[in-house]
């Protein structure tokens, strides 16, 4: 079965070399999966697409960038962000970092702002499968601090816990409210999984996200407004730098 599938066995599916096994692997949370695959491929150099015969991986690849080797993958939700780390952590890559966008939760938080994860409740379906009744999993301490000492001081950022969804068009007023009231000052879809699999592999984790909108104030996802959408593109390029910056620190101190 899948669970018991060795590095060996995935490499030999996927026809992955063994010597391109990343050292990090960066997940996008985004519903554009092809745009943000596209859009992301253009950072690497000697980029190795990462397919398989049926199709279980798409907009997968193993990119090089200042000499290390990076996994990057467009997810969308638990499953797809349970998979890619899965597949990651069984090859032996170190580290995961989840990026995407988020909403935000208290009314000092607003769109186009960093949010830098401190651990994420699990909200959502696939954790329990990882690790039974754990309710909240933490990033790593150290890359936390890291990430925040290379941060751009150009946009706010923002530390905390976060809750993880796995049904956003089922956040309603009494929802937010609730997650807010126990001190979550965000909410996304991907990073309880994403740490979950990564406890699990021994892997260390961080999540860095932008934030969307404020459900709280009454925004939502289907709302524009092009002021909010300057925000976000300079929040999203922010979490782009900030991840790029902590990954040659992370490797720098890995030689």
């Amino acid at each position: 079965m899948l669970k018991e599938l060795t590095k060996n066995e995935w490499l030999s599916l996927l026809n992955i070399p063994e010597n391109r096994v990343p050292t990090v692997l960066v997940l996008r949370g985004t519903r554009n999966l092809k745009a943000n695959y596209a859009k992301h491929s253009a950072f690497f150099t000697d980029v190795f697409e990462v397919g398989s015969p049926n199709g279980i991986f798409e907009d997968v690849l193993i990119g090089t960038y200042k000499n290390v080797d990076i996994g990057y993958a467009s997810v969308y939700g638990d499953a797809m962000a349970s998979e890619v780390t899965h597949l990651f952590g069984v090859l032996g890559t170190s580290l995961v970092i989840q990026t995407g966008c988020c909403g935000a939760l208290t009314d000092s938080i607003q769109s186009g702002d960093l949010v830098c994860v401190t651990s994420a409740y699990c909200g959502e379906g696939a954790a329990q499968y990882y690790l039974p009744q754990t309710q909240e999993i933490d990033a790593s301490l150290e890359l936390v601090e890291g990430s925040l000492s290379l941060r751009s001081t150009s946009v706010a950022t923002h530390k905390g816990p976060i809750w993880t969804t796995s049904a956003l068009l089922a956040e309603g007023k009494e929802e937010i409210q609730e997650w807010s009231r126990q001190g979550y000052i965000a909410v996304d879809m991907e990073t309880a999984s994403t740490f979950a699999v990564a406890e699990y592999f021994g892997m260390q984790r961080l999540s860095l996200l932008f934030v969307f909108d404020n459900p709280d104030q009454g925004e939502h996802i289907l709302l524009s407004d092009a002021e909010k959408q300057k925000r976000r593109a300079l929040g999203e390029q922010a979490v782009i730098d900030t991840v790029f910056a902590t990954i040659e620190d992370y490797n720098h101190g890995n030689r």
